[in-house]
């Protein structure tokens, strides 16, 4: 049976960008963003065993449907992806290294506090023709006629896109469990079709970094074993990063507490556990060694939230736990 560990791939632990071939010369790569339950990216595998193919998923219920169906076929040219789509695109993909991506009718996002997370806004549409090599093609397929329309009208004044077909119930080889949904239901299916025009930057550099290179170090006074029994719950945000502190853990010999975080850079979510080490006149503060998250504007205000919670805490009397850093109102992350 196919190990696990050869189909989902974790980012955090490996060189990035990722090597989209995995070593296999000659082979095109191919990306599926919104897999779902991976029929259509099993099926592609299937018919070209000679070409590797990556899924994005940001459900880890779908990653687990789409494992049991690539390990039932022994499919070894399938590897899964577990986030943001925008997020392995902008800093884990390399640039123009992808002879296609597909998208199966993703959500439409139609209420107008989510557009921003729609296909057509912000930096997608230059993060998507940045990892295209040029020739290769983006293809999006919806039930939406406006959200084809809007997607179509966007990615085609892309300067490094063209579109090349605008379909209205076109044929397909295969079809998505949603797709057949929508066709019982006699809903049309809208299908754009981009080509990358040339060679050329669309996105500006990389910005991530690897956590576990960052430390600080905050001057204390007395111990911080009061402090962690606090902190449950608390947690920042600056922008579109948010980060909560969960529960902690203490060392047998007392002078190190491990604690859970989950944060959050807009629709990609981290969990991992910071490491606090006391020492005789400072608390040392980094990621905890077994934990590898990407140095994201989230996991930098963990970092440094905690670093001003006991700066804090030792410089005030008064009692823990007042405002700037509970969790805010209407925001929440994974528990």
């Amino acid at each position: 049976m196919i190990d696990i560990r050869e189909i989902i791939i974790m980012p955090q632990k490996e060189q990035l960008p990722l090597d989209t071939r995995r070593e296999s010369k000659g082979t095109r790569a191919f990306l599926e963003i919104g897999f779902g339950n991976g029929e259509f990216l099993v099926h592609l595998a299937r018919q070209c065993p000679d070409d590797v193919f990556w899924g994005v998923e940001m459900s880890r219920s779908c990653v687990l449907r789409a494992l049991k169906r690539i390990r039932a076929e022994e499919l070894r040219n399938i590897f899964l992806l577990c986030g943001d789509a925008r997020f392995i695109l902008k800093e884990c993909l390399p640039k123009e290294s992808l002879d296609g991506i597909y998208m199966n009718f993703p959500c439409p996002w139609p209420k107008k506090k989510h557009s921003k997370r729609r296909v057509s806004s912000g930096e997608f549409p230059s993060e998507i023709a940045d990892v295209l090599k040029p020739g290769a093609f983006f293809e999006l397929v919806t039930d939406e006629e406006w959200y084809g329309l809007e997607v179509r009208n966007v990615l085609a004044a892309h300067p490094l896109l063209e579109l090349t077909e605008w379909l209205i119930n076109p044929p397909r080889s295969v079809t998505t469990k949603y797709e057949r949904k929508w066709m019982e239901m006699g809903k049309r299916i809208y299908l754009s079709r981009l080509l990358r025009k040339r060679a050329g930057s669309a996105v500006g550099q990389r910005s991530l970094g690897r956590a576990e290179e960052v430390h600080i170090r905050v001057p204390k006074k007395g111990s911080l074993k009061d402090f962690v029994n606090t902190i449950h719950n608390k947690g920042g945000e600056k922008g579109d990063a948010l980060w909560v502190y969960k529960r902690f853990y203490e060392s047998a010999e007392g002078n190190a507490y491990i604690i859970e975080t989950v944060a959050g850079d807009g629709s990609f979510e981290q969990k991992f556990f910071l490491q606090i080490v006391e020492r005789d006149e400072d608390a040392l503060i980094k990621i905890a060694p077994y934990s590898s998250p990407f140095l994201t504007e989230s996991v930098r205000g963990a970092l440094e939230g905690m670093a001003l919670l006991i700066e804090t805490r030792f410089r005030s009397a008064e009692p823990f736990g007042d405002a700037p850093f509970e969790r805010p109102a209407g925001k929440a992350l994974s528990q």
